[in-house]
């Protein structure tokens, strides 16, 4: 399977959607940008922004206007000076501009944008750049920004369980007895997928299992559905714990979709009438 760092994304088309596309984009480096949004409404004056945001550490604001283009319709110095003359009457007062297009980098473009660049520094304006789509093609290709390469380009990623990969999902867990958690877990469940017309052999044991990560312990178990107390001993050491836990898995309408879900604090907690039970199974095990 080819690393998807290598594989060469194919550019956006619809003007709409490329939009979306720089707007996750920068709303995603949560560590420098801030505020980040579409500007007003199709049909409403724009001064030349499509997006805004502001930098966190200097507070200071940037505009991005987004061109999906081909090489039939390539971006004039004309054009560019417009959306520039716009931007300059932004509200507040922009500190970078940015022309983000679906075009590849373009040695004419690139001078362009170095002449227009020393001309606003020497005005006291804004910085202004131009980002091709080699340079969007970088951005989604960092790993923070995986997620949003997942959601335009679905078809890129090999499903999991096809493949035979074990999936979990990481997650904190608060167990408790009443109203408060008096226990806390970091814990990893997940599911071996068992594929049709499998050829390995001594693993399959495990496959079709799912499986549950105790990184307090540092131990794992597999468990079937329903899962009982027993099947999770070599995971967690107390026994109170393993009762709940269980309860808590069981109570999980469909673990598979379960896994894919992004929360990752989850709460379980007995009540009196269940916590009551339990010692006095406990008591007649005893």
């Amino acid at each position: 399977m080819n690393d998807l760092r290598t594989v060469k994304i194919p550019v956006i088309a619809d003007g709409k959607k490329f939009e979306y596309l720089c707007r996750d984009i920068w709303d995603n480096d949560s560590n420098n940008n801030e505020l980040v949004a579409f500007n007003g409404r199709p049909g409403q004056p724009q001064n030349g922004v499509d997006i805004f945001g502001r930098k966190i550490n200097s507070q200071k604001w940037f505009g991005i206007q987004c061109k999906a283009r081909n090489t039939s319709n390539m971006l004039s110095k004309k054009e560019i000076e417009t959306e520039i003359n716009k931007a300059l009457e932004f509200n507040p007062k922009l500190d970078h501009y940015i022309l983000a297009t679906t075009l590849h980098r373009d040695v004419k473009l690139q001078e362009i944008a170095r002449e227009i660049n020393n001309r606003l520094s020497r005005q006291n304006k804004f910085r202004f750049e131009i980002i091709f789509w080699d340079d969007i093609e970088d951005m989604l290709k960092e790993e923070h920004n995986f997620h949003i390469y997942h959601k335009y380009y679905k078809e890129f990623f090999a499903n999991n369980e096809s493949l035979g990969h074990a999936i979990g999902k990481l997650l904190n867990l608060e167990l408790g007895i009443g109203d408060g958690a008096d226990t806390h877990y970091e814990i990893m469940i997940g599911k071996i997928p068992k594929l049709k017309n499998d050829t390995s052999h001594c693993v399959d044991y495990y496959k079709g299992n799912y499986f549950i990560i105790n990184f307090h312990e540092r131990k794992m178990e597999t468990f079937p559905l329903p899962c009982f107390p027993s099947d999770l001993e070599m995971c967690f050491s107390n026994r109170l714990d393993r009762f709940r836990i269980t309860k808590w898995i069981n109570s999980i309408n469909n673990i598979e979709k379960f896994i894919y879900e992004s929360d990752d604090t989850h709460h379980f907690y007995l009540n009196k009438k269940e916590y009551e039970k339990y010692l006095n199974e406990l008591g007649d095990d005893e």
